[in-house]
């Protein structure tokens, strides 16, 4: 959510129509104007549509146009694949920078409890940045709460020196490595067993609402031909045939930076400084093709995977907020 309406003045007129597909550019500007530091592309944010409706996964979006025609403000509520419960919500809205503080995010708001109202919402979600402080007030005003906060960090890859973790420059006793790429050139039905390691880590990332599965087809997907998937940027660690952890990194639309996607390892492996190898052969992955910058999400509560972050030398950046609005007594 990156809506500002404190100090209105001058409210301006804008009709809230539904979503059409020529919209994309429009709506990807606004954000990107945003949330610069979290650039998108129209290819990515399609992607991301057709992979709900397939998915079976509630989406709507709207868009507000001001009286020349201009799109300049954009909002959309989901059903959450990773965290599904068929009457909960994430909600983003966004105004252009030039439109804010004239009542173009109060319109979307007001058309947003409308539609959450008639589909008999329990629960609405947002993500905002702490520093954008006059939404979190202009949130916190419409009933919003913080749930969960989580830090953004960025690693420096080009001055990331790996001589100093030597220690874990050794492959773990008994662990093989192998990236997604090269499991997938051998038998693309291993992408099954992947998926069944990452629905097992993810049920122990600190989150607000309770993980659950997403479609197989959809983790498929969104691994090895969306427009974020770097199969060979995938690091998994076998334990024989068996996938115990994994370090992913993925594609941004910024040329000089990889995401990590995710990093985890089985329970019962813990300890043995697989994710540590794990992430330093990512970062080498980063370091050979030239990349400049890692960056990383982390959720506050998450000491052990921080603690690693910290020690590999990302720097926090961020605070984000998750918050939250119960509608109907959930």
């Amino acid at each position: 959510m990156a809506v500002t309406e404190t100090g209105t003045t001058q409210r301006a007129t804008v009709a809230i129509r539904a979503f059409r597909p020529e919209d994309y550019p429009a709506i990807v500007e606004i954000s990107n104007l945003l949330l610069p530091d979290h650039p998108r592309s129209v290819e990515e944010t399609r992607f991301e549509d057709e992979q709900f409706t397939r998915g079976n996964f509630f989406l709507r979006r709207f868009v507000a146009v001001d009286s020349s025609g201009e799109i300049v403000g954009s909002l959309s509520f989901n059903q959450m694949p990773w965290a599904f419960h068929p009457d909960r919500y994430a909600v983003w809205g966004g105004v252009r920078p030039g439109s804010q503080r004239k009542g173009v995010g109060e319109s979307l708001y007001t058309v947003l409890m409308d539609e959450l109202e008639d589909r008999k919402a329990v629960a609405a979600r947002t993500w905002v940045r702490e520093s954008t402080g006059e939404t979190t007030a202009w949130l916190a005003r419409r009933g919003f709460r913080e749930l969960h906060r989580s830090w953004g960090s960025r690693l420096d890859v080009a001055a990331f020196d790996a001589t100093r973790f030597s220690e874990h420059a050794r492959v773990p006793a008994g662990i093989e490595v192998v990236t997604l790429e090269d499991e997938m050139a051998v038998d693309p039905g291993r992408i099954r067993a992947v998926y069944e390691m990452d629905n097992e880590l993810s049920a122990d990332v600190p989150r607000v609402d309770p993980y659950t599965s997403p479609p197989f087809e959809m983790f498929r997907d969104f691994a090895l031909s969306g427009p974020q998937a770097l199969p060979a940027a995938c690091f998994l660690a076998k334990d024989g045939d068996r996938y115990v952890g994994v370090s992913s990194l993925e594609r941004v639309e910024s040329q000089d930076t990889l995401h990590v996607g995710f990093t985890g390892v089985r329970r019962e492996c813990r300890g043995r400084g697989i994710a540590m190898h794990l992430k330093l052969r990512a970062i080498g992955y980063a370091k050979r093709h030239g990349y400049r910058w890692i960056t990383t999400g982390n959720s506050s509560l998450n000491a052990p995977m921080l603690g690693i972050n910290t020690k590999l030398g990302f720097a926090k950046e961020t605070v984000w907020l998750v918050m939250g609005k119960d509608l109907g007594g959930a």
